[in-house]
């Protein structure tokens, strides 16, 4: 393993202590459930175990070690063992629940999908230092929704192509999000094979973990059990360790469960309370489409930042550096209904059309961009998936 990817794991498992995941926000949200949709979770953690019987066994054979187990039991690689659990459930219905923190500063998250990857559903809900906060997420392949409720008020974020920095990963980036978080858990504890585990008609590898990983001197007094299945799908860990200091250090808990039996109800309700907008390059490369694809309407007077590109040859340097501008909407636009952007030929001046029009400057990619009133948009075309 790298050593850059050691301090990044290294940074994951010290977030858990407050917010239980890597790259987390800090804004109040409504509460959600793992569809996204709103629910009166009580002040206590939302996440209710499921108790199954179970039997254990000492006998286990080398050919079911999960994979990233070594041939003497050890777990050598948990990013190994990780990808193997996304391999092993990218074809079913699942919702992956991680509870933990310290204490009464607790987060519940969420990450659930059908019978692919994506679309995906992800939340959080949590309190830190007595404040409740929470979020929803549905993303697509190309679009994302994120919803924040706090004091009072509801925000939205809305993404085409992209995602905005500074966001939590778990929210918006999938399973490349949520698997630092579940390698972090792994990767503090020196977990071993420890016979097998019969539940539900399944044959469960159980991985117990009684002292920290070497190359965790944060992590003190480690105690972990994970069921694992011999592809690797990661069922259930309990853990807890000190963290911090000699001088200072603080118990947490970890929990994370598996439900294989999920039903997926797709996009949550919310995803249409604000403007579902896209962005699309027509006329042949002289014109922008705006199009509100579902959801309310967008207000009259809305102004976007435009940037554009004539081309993408070696565009990872110089990214919508070639023209950038304003156009402000004179009008609402409703569900179905679309507006053009046209720009001149160096990309010096904008115009806005309510038909389809072809202007001077060829756009082979683009970006919009608009900040507040409540919903926040970062759209791109041209480009593919970006991550800025």
């Amino acid at each position: 393993m790298s050593p850059k990817r050691q301090a990044a794991l290294g940074v994951c498992v010290a977030v858990l202590l407050v917010t239980a995941g890597c790259t987390a926000g800090t804004t109040p949200a409504s509460t959600t459930s793992p569809t996204g949709d709103p629910t009166t979770a009580t002040e206590t953690s939302p996440a209710t175990p499921t108790t199954t019987t179970a039997t254990w066994s000492p006998n286990v054979s080398v050919e079911q070690y999960p994979p990233g187990v070594a041939d003497n039991g050890t777990l050598a690689n948990a990013s190994v063992l990780v990808d193997a659990h996304f391999a092993a459930t990218a074809s079913e219905s699942v919702v992956l629940t991680l509870e933990a923190g310290t204490g009464p500063n607790r987060t519940v998250k969420t990450y659930a999908h059908g019978d692919s990857p994506t679309p995906f559903a992800a939340t959080i809900d949590g309190t830190v230092d007595g404040t409740r906060f929470a979020r929803g997420s549905y993303q697509t392949a190309e679009h994302g929704f994120v919803r924040h409720e706090f004091r009072n008020r509801t925000l939205y974020r809305v993404t085409q192509n992209t995602t905005t920095p500074g966001t939590d990963g778990w929210l918006t980036r999938g399973i490349f999000g949520v698997e630092y978080e579940l390698t972090g858990v792994f990767y503090a504890g020196n977990y071993t094979v420890n016979g097998t585990v019969e539940r539900g008609g399944r044959t469960l590898v159980e991985l117990t973990a009684d002292e920290p990983a070497r190359n965790m001197d944060t992590v003190a007094a480690y105690d972990g059990t994970a069921l694992v299945t011999p592809k690797g799908a990661i069922h259930s860990v309990e853990a807890s360790y000190d963290w911090g200091t000699d001088e200072n250090r603080d118990p947490i808990d970890i929990s994370i469960s598996l439900d294989r039996n999920a039903e997926w109800t797709g996009e949550p309700s919310w995803v249409d309370d604000p403007p579902n907008l896209s962005l699309s390059i027509v006329e042949d490369g002289r014109a922008l489409e705006l199009r509100n694809a579902g959801g309310a309407a967008l207000p009259a007077n809305t102004s976007f930042e435009v940037y554009g590109m004539n081309a993408t040859e070696g565009g990872e340097t110089r990214i919508f550096e070639d023209m950038n501008g304003t156009v402000t909407t004179d009008a609402s636009l409703d569900p179905g209904e679309a507006v053009y952007m046209t720009a001149d030929e160096n990309g010096t001046s904008f115009t806005l059309h309510d038909d389809p029009a072809r202007g001077e400057y060829a756009f082979a990619a683009a970006k919009l961009h608009k900040r507040g009133a409540g919903v926040v948009y970062s759209l791109v075309t041209g480009l593919g998936n970006q991550s800025a």
